[in-house]
């Protein structure tokens, strides 16, 4: 990766002594007559009432009054990562099937039960998560913590909805195959992960093909266990009756001889390369440029979100100004910085012609150093923070969203009190620190390069950049 630290080098010292391309453009004047932006609105932090039962379930009450609403969410702190290694792809059928029958109710009786409560489910599976939600009326909370206690505590997996959901986890393999996209992100993150768990991302459909009803429950009871997991209540009623209401469903609900597998921390640094893999004929480059990064709550949270936010986080962001704006290279250029309960991804990607993908390297490049070579504008930090601020505050809001994140703050291991700390952690964040982000994290050559496309039509340019290793799934 020689030749890309002498090319990024130079871009950066001829931006030190003459500017980048795109602070040189014309800069676009307001519009006069505007008023000023109001000032920032807190976030009415919640009073979050922390209690747990005998059996151990952690339980996360906030009461909401004013709409009849009420969102809970039973969330366990295991996911895709702690998939057996024989049975990787599990969780994609497990999130399909929980919630298509108990011992007590069949799929449509749960749909129709939840209709009549004004109400509907979610479940989910991530990394390090496996979650189910219910929103409804609060009218309703005693019915409706009984079919998510029911669905949590007693999921059967009948053989004809897993039969289903195989079938159609199948079919969606086959057609996420003809994206660029999908032997891309394999070749990517086992790039960026080696062997830990977060390097897997597409399942084998032969795998997908032998997984039993009986292996979704195994795996169902392991995780879904009250000592190990999180019960969130966010709602129109107060957090004594909640309580109560929780206990009277979940109480007698027992913990199993079997527990969760923890995984280990991931890798934080990678060997960077210049990775390709081959699509023939294809007239496009899907350009992947990223690295490890620390896991979620790390020391540099808040100034990672400002520094990505100016990087390509957002739709003004320099990334954008530079390949779309100005060069025109690709419509929907990004990066973003990813955190895990045990580790985290940066990464910046675009869609671009196989003509300007190396052109597009060099700018991607420039961008990345030009973070650690100079300060932010003080209009970009404001922005950024902006940005982020009012993005938290939005999504935040409403009772489900602010169950949903306060589930996965209790994954990543942290508190209700860490909501207090977003709005003043991205306020703290100066000029200096988004540097030194860019010293610590974005310099071209600490990141891993992966290119799905037509490798006739551009290893010859990419090889200016070092060593081009033709690579497979």
């Amino acid at each position: 990766m020689k030749h890309v630290w002498i090319i990024t080098t130079l871009l950066c010292l001829s931006l030190l002594t003459a500017g980048s391309p795109v602070q040189a453009k014309k800069e676009t004047k307001a519009i006069k007559g505007l008023p000023d932006y109001a000032p920032d609105k807190p976030l009415v932090l919640p009073d979050v009432v922390e209690k747990q039962l005998a059996n151990g379930l952690t339980l996360w009450l906030i009461e909401r009054p004013g709409l009849p609403l009420v969102s809970m969410y039973i969330a366990a702190g295991a996911g895709e990562a702690s998939d057996p290694e024989q049975l990787k792809g599990l969780s994609n059928l497990l999130s399909a099937t929980i919630s298509s029958g108990t011992s007590q109710r069949n799929s449509r009786q749960i749909a129709e039960q939840l209709q009549a409560l004004g109400a509907d489910i979610d479940v989910g599976i991530g990394k390090d998560i496996s979650y189910i939600g219910i929103n409804g009326l609060s009218t309703g909370t005693d019915a409706l913590l009984e079919i998510l206690a029911d669905t949590a505590r007693n999921a059967s997996f009948p053989e004809e909805e897993v039969k289903l959901a195989i079938e159609n986890e199948l079919q969606s393999i086959i057609a996420s195959k003809s994206q660029p996209s999908y032997d891309l992100n394999q070749v990517f993150y086992r790039q960026l992960f080696g062997e830990h768990p977060y390097a897997f991302v597409n399942p084998d459909p032969q795998v997908i093909s032998k997984i039993t009803r009986t292996d979704l429950h195994k795996t169902y009871q392991q995780r879904f266990q009250p000592g190990q997991s999180i019960l969130v209540l966010v709602g129109n009623l107060s957090t004594a009756q909640m309580e109560i209401l929780a206990n009277r469903h979940f109480g007698a609900w027992k913990n199993q001889d079997q527990k969760i597998t923890g995984i280990p921390p991931a890798p934080e640094t990678t060997q960077s390369a210049l990775l390709v893999v081959d699509r023939p004929n294809s007239v496009q480059s899907t350009i992947y440029v990223g690295r490890p990064m620390p896991a979620a709550g790390n020391a540099d949270e808040f100034p990672l979100k400002v520094a990505n936010t100016i990087l390509g986080g957002a739709f003004g962001s320099r990334l954008t100004m530079n390949i779309r704006e100005d060069k025109g290279y690709t419509y929907s250029p990004r990066t973003s910085v990813i955190d895990w309960s045990k580790g985290g991804m940066f990464r910046a990607s675009a869609s671009v012609r196989n003509e300007v993908t190396a052109a597009t390297l060099v700018e991607i490049f420039y961008e990345l150093d030009r973070l650690a070579a100079t300060l932010p504008e003080d209009k970009e930090l404001i922005r950024a923070q902006r940005y982020l601020k009012g993005s938290f505050l939005l999504a935040n809001e409403t009772s489900s969203a602010l169950a949903a994140t306060l589930t996965g703050y209790w994954i990543d291991g942290k508190t209700p009190a860490d909501l207090a700390k977003y709005v003043p952690g991205i306020e703290g964040v100066s000029k200096q620190d988004i540097q030194l982000m860019g010293r610590k994290y974005f310099a071209s050559r600490k990141q891993t390069i992966a290119i799905s496309g037509d490798a006739k039509a551009i290893a010859d340019e990419l090889s200016l950049f070092g060593k081009v290793k033709l690579v497979h799934p």
